[in-house]
């Protein structure tokens, strides 16, 4: 599926509520979307219930159903005094290995309020499959979800899933097993080390298969977001961060140095799992070196999220979304009630000017530059939304927040320097120099040399510059415009932009109609 400029005539807007209730963590939370249109995360709640905790050959313990079904009895009174139109209520490992599932189900579902369905370890690989690759590029690779009981490892190829494997090594099981105490040696790490190796020595597809892993699941964010702090990463977004095996051992050195109790003071853990993050780094660290890959890559979506595409795509089957890129674009544009008339136009004026920029030898044609500048200019007015005045900076902002989804990190801070730099101020690659690539710095300047120059000329919104035609003589850049009715407007505002030219090209602009 590819998401519209706009929902279809009559589509009404809906919000389904789901509702994860994990080994570690229930969560509920909120999506309003139109089929065939945009879609947005608006509430989320969470609360560590520890359902796994204290669990045993007779079940789940009596005080984790009570925490569970205080919890389950605050999620039904929600969903019922929110209006929310429909609701997915899952649980997983916890609920589905218990010897007293009968008492587990009746804690969970509020006494009946709540219709919740037991996932199979098969079915919550797949949707945690759905979250990744609606929200990546993977086409082929793995998917590592570990929750609180249990790891699920996915092979993805072609961006179907291939086949998947669970084993019960849930950063909460863990550290129930192997690390109970309220202090950790470098020994004790060792039995649970050989504990994964020997629960994934079994799998052969597994061993040394390399190549892209993208990870889900609280603990892989958390740790993320601790690497992050740790290494002063200069952007604040989870989603496509590389981490690297290296670094979450770094992590779990530095764990180790202090008891579970004052973990928390680790800039990025959370009180309520500074307990369980050691054991879950040392199992993530430990499939990563079985899988023989050197970082993961941290997707912030996964089985909620999957459940939600699973209705939102409908009637697509197998629920997938054809070009996340583009469709990421496109949904904030949506989102942030862009004037898409003027962002198409500017669109076509900016790639415009870069195609005949390269015809004459100011640079060489590369599609993902194409298609960067093609993102910023559908949202350099996402800003608007927030306030006209310093709507570039608003832009910005709202970018880097909302995030795009299978965007690399340098991308997405590039198309937010793109959207700051489209006005005002000359572009500037600070505060995300540390995010972008080697050869970010001169891409930002020709780009937003072409953005600059496109939204000038579409000033009047009447779409009334057509075209643009490029020409290089010595020391000028001539840009000659087709037009129809009067330009002069267009040009005079173009002419602006002068001083962008220089820096970008060393070159001075002249501006003229073609043909006059």
């Amino acid at each position: 599926m590819e998401l519209r400029l706009a929902a279809p005539e009559g589509s009404a807007e809906r919000r389904l509520a789901v509702i994860d209730m994990g080994s570690n963590t229930f969560r509920l939370v909120v999506f309003r979307y139109r089929t065939g249109g945009s879609f947005q995360l608006v509430d989320e709640i969470r609360d560590a219930v520890r359902l796994s905790a204290g669990a045993g050959p007779a079940g789940l313990h009596p005080d984790s159903l009570e925490r569970a079904a205080h919890t389950a009895r605050l999620y039904a009174a929600f969903v019922e005094a929110a209006g929310i139109d429909d609701v997915a209520a899952v649980t997983t490992s916890a609920a589905r290995d218990a010897a007293n599932r009968d008492d587990v189900m009746e804690a969970l579902t509020a006494g009946g309020r709540l219709d919740v369905r037991v996932l199979s370890a098969e079915e919550e690989a797949w949707y945690g499959f759905l979250g990744a690759v609606n929200s990546t590029t993977l086409g082929d690779g793995h998917v590592l979800d570990l929750g609180g009981g249990s790891i699920q490892v996915s092979q993805v190829v072609g961006r179907g899933l291939e086949r998947i494997v669970s084993r019960p090594l849930g950063a909460v099981r863990m550290t129930e097993r192997f690390l109970p105490g309220a202090r950790a040696t470098r020994g004790d790490l060792k039995p649970l080390r050989k504990h994964v190796v020997k629960e994934l020595a079994d799998v052969p597809w597994i061993q040394d298969a390399g190549g892209r892993l993208v990870g889900v699941g609280g603990t892989i964010r958390t740790l993320a977001a601790m690497h992050q702090r740790a290494t002063r990463y200069p952007l604040d977004e989870l989603h496509g961060y590389l981490l690297p095996r290296t670094g979450i051992e770094e992590l779990v050195d530095a764990m180790l140095e202090l008891p579970a109790t004052e973990r928390s003071r680790l800039p990025g853990l959370k009180q309520d799992r500074a307990d369980i993050t050691l054991a879950g780094a040392v199992v993530i660290a430990t499939a990563l070196e079985q899988l023989g890959v050197d970082h993961v890559e941290i997707c912030s979506q996964g089985l909620r999220e999957g459940l939600f595409y699973e209705r939102f795509l409908q009637p697509l089957d197998p629920p997938l979304i054809r070009g996340v890129r583009r469709q990421s674009v496109l949904n904030l544009v949506e989102v942030y009630r862009c004037d898409v008339p003027h962002a198409a136009h500017v669109c076509e004026l900016a790639l415009g000017i870069y195609d005949e920029l390269a015809r004459v030898g100011m640079h060489t044609i590369d599609r993902r530059e194409r298609e960067l500048l093609w993102a910023a200019g559908m949202l350099h007015d996402a800003g608007v939304t927030v306030d006209y005045n310093d709507h570039h900076k608003h832009g910005f902002y709202l970018i880097l927040n909302s995030g795009l989804p299978g965007f690399r990190h340098a991308e997405l801070a590039m198309i937010a320097l793109l959207v700051r730099a489209h006005r005002k101020a000359l572009p500037n690659p600070a505060p995300l120099e540390g995010v972008l690539d080697d050869d970010d710095v001169d891409r930002l300047q020709r780009l937003a040399c072409c953005l600059r120059i496109a939204e000038q000329l579409e000033r009047g919104r009447a779409r009334g510059v057509t075209g643009v035609e490029v020409d290089a003589p010595d020391g000028e850049l001539v840009l000659r415009v087709r037009a129809e009715g009067d330009p002069a407007v267009a040009l005079w505002s173009a002419a602006l932009e002068g001083p962008v030219v220089q820096r970008a090209f060393e070159r001075r602009l002249r501006i003229e109609v073609a043909g006059g």
